[in-house]
């Protein structure tokens, strides 16, 4: 009989799993139609003379709603974190880690609520991996950039033209910036005016010194001006950005460090009491004081995390 009673639990639990994983294939699917009808900008494809290419955000008009608002920050981190994902691919494997951690937590507890926060949890983590790369890529291209300074100001030097020190920069530099530079260039082999090539250089590299910059490429290919002076001095200036960034990192490496270590012990620890031993929580969920106190410990929590946050920010 407890032969047969397991291998009923045992298909019970098959089956709710299947039943999981069905439910959120719906959901996936309802998701993506309703971005295809009401977010699918990024689908067009622009024709610029003989050059053709995925319309993306870059190219859309900034959004007014608070839908489209986050639909073109999701859009943005997906591009702009380096991993040659287009944003549907990256929805795609957000609910991919959902589904993965929300059956994790089927399996192992097989408890709704904890399914439901796996999962949410599971998404959260791809996101703050996409963050992460976000800031990985622009650090390297911050430390790129004084090289390239560089070379644009020893090319316009020896009298080349700025196209021809763009084209050159996007040929030698390589890293993440090479091709940037490479698709300048053959933008502006195709036609397309300078200071739009140059705008949308700047909205797609996210750096303060970037946009300076392309302003500078503007207002000099307008008025003319010792250009490679200016981009020198520019190069100078970033290197100094860089050493003192270093330094201050540096000499805030060990309190940031445990900031970090302190900011998260408590969500891991009621996180593991909640998926190994949930009997010492039920109290916070089926009492109403301590509903308040658990709704009161996240909102103090999550107010802590975004004041530590803030404070690495500024020391970084």
């Amino acid at each position: 009989m407890d032969q047969f009673f397991g291998a009923d639990e045992l298909d019970l639990n098959l089956l709710t799993f299947i039943a999981y994983v069905s439910t959120v294939m719906l959901a996936l699917g309802a998701g993506m139609i309703v971005r295809a009808i009401f977010f699918s900008g990024d689908e067009k494809i622009v024709r610029t003379g003989k050059l053709r290419r995925a319309r993306n955000v870059y190219d859309k008009a900034p959004s007014d709603s608070l839908m489209g608002r986050i639909d073109s920050g999701f859009d943005r981190l997906i591009l702009e974190s380096g991993l040659g994902m287009t944003p549907s691919m990256g929805f795609l494997w957000m609910l991919l880690f959902g589904v993965i951690a929300g059956g994790v937590a089927l399996i192992i507890s097989g408890d709704p609520l904890a399914v439901s926060l796996s999962a949410i949890g599971g998404m959260v983590a791809l996101l703050v991996i996409l963050i992460l790369k976000r800031h990985r890529r622009v650090t390297a291209i911050r430390e790129q950039l004084p090289h390239v300074l560089d070379m644009l100001a020893r090319t316009t030097r020896a009298g080349r033209s700025v196209e021809q020190a763009i084209s050159l920069v996007g040929v030698e530099a390589g890293g993440i910036l090479g091709p940037e530079f490479h698709t300048c260039s053959a933008q502006l082999e195709m036609g397309r005016a300078f200071d739009k090539v140059m705008k949308s250089l700047a909205v797609r590299i996210p750096l303060v010194e970037f946009r300076i910059l392309t302003t500078t490429l503007i207002v000099q290919r307008k008025t003319g001006g010792h250009l490679s002076d200016t981009l020198e001095r520019m190069s100078g200036v970033v290197r100094d950005r860089i050493t003192g960034a270093r330094q201050i990192r540096a000499a805030t490496g060990g309190g940031r460090t445990s900031a970090m270590i302190i900011a998260s012990i408590a969500p891991l620890a009621f996180l593991a009491i909640f998926l190994l031993n949930r009997d010492h929580l039920d109290l916070l969920f089926t009492d109403s004081f301590g509903r308040m106190l658990l709704m009161t410990g996240v909102i103090l929590e999550i107010v802590g995390l975004v004041w530590v946050y803030s404070l690495l920010r500024k020391e970084a």
